[in-house]
């Protein structure tokens, strides 16, 4: 069972959770990540699937991103720092993302999810 968080209106989350719907693979329902942003345990493993860059799976397009000024901070800021942001500000995570528990993907990228979701699952 996949859990995806995103915005149940966002246009990138209904793809992709249409996509692997049609798939065939079992979803949750979409969990708000304003609401409800994931927990720093599936942020630091996010982290960790993207090579430690944070970069990867914030939402660098987002206007939070922009009135925080991290395109400036991020590299001075500490795992630790940059976990809490995320847990604490939803909206700086790239949507949506995705997980079953142990893999983590964000975006919705048709190839990534083939890749991650269909080919190795």
């Amino acid at each position: 069972m996949l859990t995806i968080y995103g915005l149940s209106h966002c246009t990138t989350t209904k793809k992709a959770k249409k996509y692997l719907e049609e798939k065939n693979l079992k979803i949750d329902d979409i969990i708000d990540i304003r609401e409800n942003p994931p927990s720093d345990i599936i942020i630091k493993a996010a982290i960790n699937q993207a090579d430690g860059n944070a970069r990867k799976i914030m939402n660098t397009s987002g206007s939070l991103y922009r009135e925080l000024g991290l395109k400036d901070k991020l590299d001075s800021m500490n795992e630790s720092d940059i976990v809490e942001l995320l847990k604490n500000n939803g909206m700086l995570i790239k949507r949506p993302l995705i997980t079953d528990g142990d893999t983590i993907t964000t975006g919705a990228r048709e190839t990534k999810l083939n890749q991650v979701w269909l080919e190795n699952h």
